[in-house]
């Protein structure tokens, strides 16, 4: 009896229809910011922004924002938090496209700022760090 009534529930199963397949992905919002390795691929393949005072001032001031807290107004790792006990922080590379890995996934550990700021702001950041490095003794 048992055997004909799971015979008889299987048998039922075969009129099911099929599930919906899934809607494709939508395209992001403006201004999201591209996450993982592909995405941090494409935007150092890509020579970046061109500069020029907006993009040096922009860059300044994300760097007053994100940066100076750790990293000093100078880019030489002594900035406020080193002072107050943090292990010693070392001085940002001057090399565009390193500043610009390391704001992406900041390799030593700190806050990565790749969800934080889009492509463009980190360009930004990486060009005002290459003048501070440009400028500094």
């Amino acid at each position: 009896m048992r055997r004909l009534l799971l015979l008889l529930l299987l048998a039922g199963c075969d009129a099911w229809p099929e599930s919906p397949k899934p809607p494709a992905p939508l395209p992001p919002p403006e201004g999201a910011v591209s996450r993982g390795a592909a995405a941090r691929a494409r935007a150092l393949a890509a020579p970046g922004p061109p500069v020029d005072a907006a993009l040096l001032a922009e860059g300044a001031e994300r760097y007053a924002i994100f940066c100076t807290p750790c990293h000093g107004a100078r880019g030489l790792g002594d900035g406020v938090v080193v002072s107050r006990g943090h292990p010693p922080i070392a001085p940002l590379p001057g090399d565009p496209a390193r500043s610009m890995a390391a704001i992406a996934v900041n390799h030593l550990g700190a806050h990565a700022m790749a969800d934080r700021l889009d492509a463009r702001q980190r360009w930004a950041v990486a060009r005002h760090v290459e003048a501070l490095m440009r400028d500094a003794p």
